[in-house]
């Protein structure tokens, strides 16, 4: 995947497991690795490629591998870690699939990193629950965005932002 640039439980979770869990690693396009490079730096970074060519894995892959280095580190803090922001519902479930694929399959004691949906399809007793056990990633949309950091009863997922 990325030998000695990620933590070696990425390569357990990034991996085609359409079929099976232990399928093979990911292979990284160069601009994939170029970003994850460029975010372990801690500074910004800007990506830009065509559709279908994995920019999400470009943002996603450094996000897991920092809440991985935190719990190996000793230094995990509960609370969300990433709020992934999409213009549209679509893209969102979209990628709640994708994220499902890598982070639970093949894990039975819950996936190694956190993450749920928050975009308004979600029941009042799954906002409660998120609410009340933020994930390490946050799933939402421009609109839900502008509500949860006005309405007071979404203000326990900006306080637990970190």
């Amino acid at each position: 995947m990325a030998a000695g640039l990620l933590q070696q439980e990425c390569e357990r979770i990034f991996r085609l497991k359409e079929d099976n869990p232990d399928g093979p690693v990911l292979r990284l396009h160069r601009h994939q690795r170029e970003a994850i490079e460029a975010a372990r730096t801690g500074g910004s970074y800007m990506l830009t490629t065509g559709t279908g060519s994995g920019k999400s894995l470009a943002y996603i892959i450094p996000v897991v591998d920092r809440v991985l280095a935190a719990k190996a580190a000793g230094t995990y803090r509960p609370g969300i870690k990433a709020l992934v922001v999409y213009p549209m519902n679509a893209l969102a479930n979209s990628q709640l699939r994708e994220l499902e694929k890598f982070l639970k399959v093949g894990y039975r004691d819950g996936p190694p990193v956190t993450f749920d949906r928050y975009t308004g399809q979600e029941s009042r007793e799954d906002r409660a629950r998120i609410i009340a056990n933020p994930p390490d990633i946050l799933l939402t949309n421009y609109v839900m965005l502008e509500l949860v950091l006005t309405r007071p009863r979404d203000q326990g997922l900006v306080q637990a932002a970190n």
